[in-house]
């Protein structure tokens, strides 16, 4: 079985998160808590990328990517879509999440996954986590949250 370390919950099973996929927007509402709703319109602050971008020599994603100009040793935020689809609502809530001080990752888990299946998309997403906790702009800390 494979398993991957949550730095804040210790070890999740892919069984586990793909059961919690479902749940994803709960846990969206439960992390928005720690958006700063002042920083969420400093505007210039806030770099952003659309396009593919590489998390490593053996993965590259292709989606929108948000952070704030100049820092490091972020915390990653995954946002996720309701239809696993890069849309307006997952770049609105990463571009919320970078100007609260995290590095933030939207996803187009159809382009990035080649598949048509949602829960096959998540899964792999799911073995990709490790690799963001390995950012060179990343403090270690992954969280997946819905848009």
């Amino acid at each position: 079985m494979s398993k991957m370390s949550n730095a804040n919950a210790g070890p999740v099973s892919r069984r586990s998160f793909l059961g919690r996929a479902g749940a994803v927007s709960a846990a969206g509402v439960v992390a928005a808590g720690t958006i700063n709703p002042a920083a969420a319109f400093a505007g210039n602050s806030v770099r952003t990328y659309k396009g593919k971008y590489a998390i490593d020599s053996h993965r590259v994603i292709d989606g929108f990517m948000a952070s704030p100009k100049g820092k490091t040793g972020l915390d990653v935020v995954v946002v996720v879509s309701e239809s696993g689809k890069l849309d307006s609502a997952a770049e609105a809530t990463a571009r919320r999440y970078a100007a609260s001080g995290w590095l933030a990752i939207a996803p187009d888990l159809g382009a990035t996954y080649k598949g048509s299946d949602k829960q096959a998309m998540v899964a792999a997403l799911t073995r990709d986590l490790p690799r963001l906790k390995r950012l060179s702009r990343g403090s270690g800390k992954v969280a997946v949250v819905a848009a």
